[in-house]
């Protein structure tokens, strides 16, 4: 059962949900694994579970929710709906029909199921128009009486939830809105399909019709057009909704705006795995050219399957980009005073800002407008999640670390000499490289109005949050200058002992001090901002350093294909140069791996190959980490590493959505390391 106020599961109900999480084989694995293991702790937060028996009758409406909810068909044609929860407005309510129930859909009512078999179609239909009258028991007890207008909708039939289901079965997926026009006139709009869940693609047809209803109750389905005007992105879910639609009924000549609330509407429930859309709304339009005006009930369903975590974890980025833009933004005519600290004066005028903003403005654009994989933001909204905050408030927090990232990765492209990022041309070959150190060193201070724009707390708060950041700053800096020193002399050791341990943990160190650090404390200043206790915060930022760590160690693994996904090397697309690091000559973490797996000769013919800095020598070097077993060994510790910081995290955190969420970051920082097939490294004649 889900309310506006939250969901609540029966023990049955939650045995389904796993069952059908478990089978879904359309699911990213990591996703299942982590919400099987949130659900073997109990029911997951929001869902609560559902106390006392469920009970309902075969032959007429009765249903019995515990003693939480009863809705019944009393014996003179009206309905009678009582709700009762601790913390929650209590309702007593009689429901008469003033129409007849009419199907939705098509004319039998029937929604098509995603099977083939049709074992999960079900029938619904509707009483478009009900008079209310009854009581609500406010949170403080205060008895109100009350008064109004209903819609009932009943849906029935097959199982909504199944034990399996193969790659090729599509999510279901739906925009409604049920309308109440003040002249009488009640229309049901429906736009229906079964799409892939990755893609949004439709399976077969898609439904677009409209119920309509006349005022004395004859009805008629009629063709429709359902316009989305406005959408919104969850910052809890990261799942994107039309908040506002337009709907045409030609055969009525009916043409109707339908508001509702610009944001907010989101009810999140494991049975749907992330979550809903639904909100009361406002409905202005003409029918048959005359004005009307009326209220609605609007609800999207998208699909909630999470087929790649990365490609769930990318649409972050529509969050951080919009935060982004109040301190960096599209137009040279915008305000630039957060970004050149001209708040209070000199005032810039139109030449200055212009040329700032192209200068400072467009380079960090140019790379923040290709989508990058975006976990970084999603970090700190997902721990405000973790510990029960509404993320909402806290939306700018996604764009702090994706600046930071920015910054980093334009003063990296500067020293290590790379051409590409993301695909695109580095900002130094763009603009030259004195311009783009000022333009990423900029961004490195940027997180200060970022911060400006939350919600804010208590001075002492507030300065821990900022000394947290710079905190942050200061160890990525210092482990890039840790890459820049490189790691030769101990390389060398290495290669002819055959003892990687110190090299290791050279490299460990500047990795986790490069990413790890940096983003354990974004999620550090999360937990703070979230009034997380300190074990807890601890526990937090140490989990968020070693997602950031093996993430390095399987960027390094990465770097051998162009840092590129499986999408894109089916396309033949790398967001940099091919085994960069290897070209660069620089001793990366599969590479101290195989010094520990590789013979004394292959040993030294890899670190020969590797200081040749050329295409050929980068490519018998990549041969030779293939081979070696050292890409295995890399997943084998990142894997054990993320392990280690969930144990003691884990324990801390009650079950939730977020948390299996959260647990499935770390899988997939640590589990990037794609198949290499081809030849073993040929070997030299002596």
């Amino acid at each position: 059962m889900g309310t506006g106020a939250g969901s609540w599961l029966t023990p049955g109900g939650l045995r389904v949900v796993r069952d059908s999480i478990l089978g879904d084989q359309v699911g990213d694995p990591r996703v299942r694994a982590a919400l099987a293991e949130v659900l073997s702790e109990g029911v997951p937060l929001p869902d609560r579970l559902l106390e006392g028996s469920v009970r309902s009758s075969a032959s007429e409406l009765d249903i019995v929710l515990g003693d939480l909810a009863v809705l019944r068909a009393e014996g003179d044609g009206s309905y009678r709906l009582r709700f009762r929860s601790e913390g929650h407005p209590c309702l007593d309510l009689r429901l008469v029909p003033c129409k007849p129930a009419v199907p939705q859909v098509n004319v039998d009512g029937r929604v098509p199921g995603r099977f083939s078999d049709g074992g999960d179609e079900i029938t619904t239909h509707v009483i478009s128009r009900l008079d209310v009258q009854g009581t609500v028991t406010t949170g403080t007890g205060e008895l109100v009486a009350m008064q109004g207008r209903a819609w009932f909708e009943h849906s029935w039939g097959g199982a909504w939830n199944r034990a399996e289901r193969s790659v090729g079965v599509g999510d279901r997926s739906w925009e409604w809105a049920g309308i109440q026009l003040d002249n009488g006139w009640d229309i049901s709009a429906i736009q229906f399909r079964i799409c892939d869940p990755a893609t949004s693609a439709r399976h077969g047809d898609e439904t677009s019709t409209a119920t309509v209803t006349a005022p004395d109750g004859s009805w008629r389905l009629s063709e429709m057009v359902y316009e989305p005007l406005r959408h919104w992105t969850s910052a809890a879910t990261l799942n994107t909704f039309p908040t506002a639609a337009r709907v045409r009924v030609p055969e009525l000549a009916l043409e109707l705006d339908v508001i509702g609330p610009a944001a907010r509407g989101e009810i999140r429930s494991i049975g749907s795995l992330l979550s809903w859309w639904e909100s009361p709304a406002t409905v202005t339009g003409t029918m048959d050219g005359e004005p009307v005006r009326g209220q609605a009930f609007l609800e999207t369903v998208p699909p909630n399957t999470i087929t790649d975590f990365e490609q769930y974890t990318r649409r972050a980025y529509a969050l951080a980009r919009e935060e982004v833009s109040a301190v960096y933004p599209a137009g040279p005519d915008e305000d630039l005073a957060p970004l050149t600290g001209t708040e209070y004066g000199p005032a810039l005028d139109t030449f200055t800002r212009r040329r700032l903003h192209a200068t400072l403005v467009q380079p960090v654009r140019h790379l923040l407008d290709v989508p990058g994989r975006a976990w970084r933001p999603y970090a700190g909204i997902a721990v405000m999640c973790l510990f029960g905050v509404d993320p909402e408030p806290y939306r700018p927090l996604a764009a702090a670390p994706e600046l930071l990232h920015t910054a980093s990765m334009i003063i990296d492209d500067i020293q290590d000499n790379s051409p590409l990022r993301r695909g695109r041309t580095a900002v130094h070959e763009l603009i030259g490289t004195p311009a783009a150190i000022t333009v990423g060193t900029t961004a490195y201070f940027a997180f200060d109005p970022i911060l400006d724009r939350i919600p804010q707390h208590d001075p002492a708060t507030m300065l821990r949050v900022h000394r947290i950041y710079l905190r942050g700053l200061r160890a990525g800096h210092a482990g890039q200058s840790l890459d820049l020193a490189g790691h030769r002399e101990v390389f060398e050791q290495a290669v002819v002992s055959g003892d990687n341990r110190r090299l290791l943990e050279q490299i460990r160190m500047a990795h986790r001090l490069k990413t790890g650090v940096p983003v354990g404390c974004v999620a550090e200043a999360a937990a703070v901002l979230a009034g997380a206790d300190e074990e807890q915060i601890r526990a937090v930022s140490h989990y968020f350093a070693a997602v950031g760590t093996v993430y390095q160690i399987s960027d390094d693994v990465a770097d051998l294909d162009g840092v590129s996904t499986a999408e894109d090397l089916s396309r033949g697309r790398t967001a940099k140069v091919p085994a960069e690091d290897l070209l660069n000559g620089e001793v990366t973490y599969p590479v101290a791996h195989a010094i520990a797996l590789l013979d004394l000769p292959d040993r030294r013919r890899l670190r020969d190959a590797l200081y040749l800095r050329t295409p050929e020598g980068a490519a018998r070097a990549a041969e030779f980490l293939a081979h070696s077993g050292a890409l295995e060994a890399c997943a084998a510790e990142t894997k054990d590493m993320i392990d280690q910081a969930w144990t003691a995290l884990g324990p801390l955190l009650p079950p939730s959505q977020h948390k299996a969420m959260i647990r499935a970051l770390g899988w997939y920082a640590a589990q990037r390391v794609p198949d290499r097939p081809g030849p073993a490294p040929e070997q030299p004649a002596h």
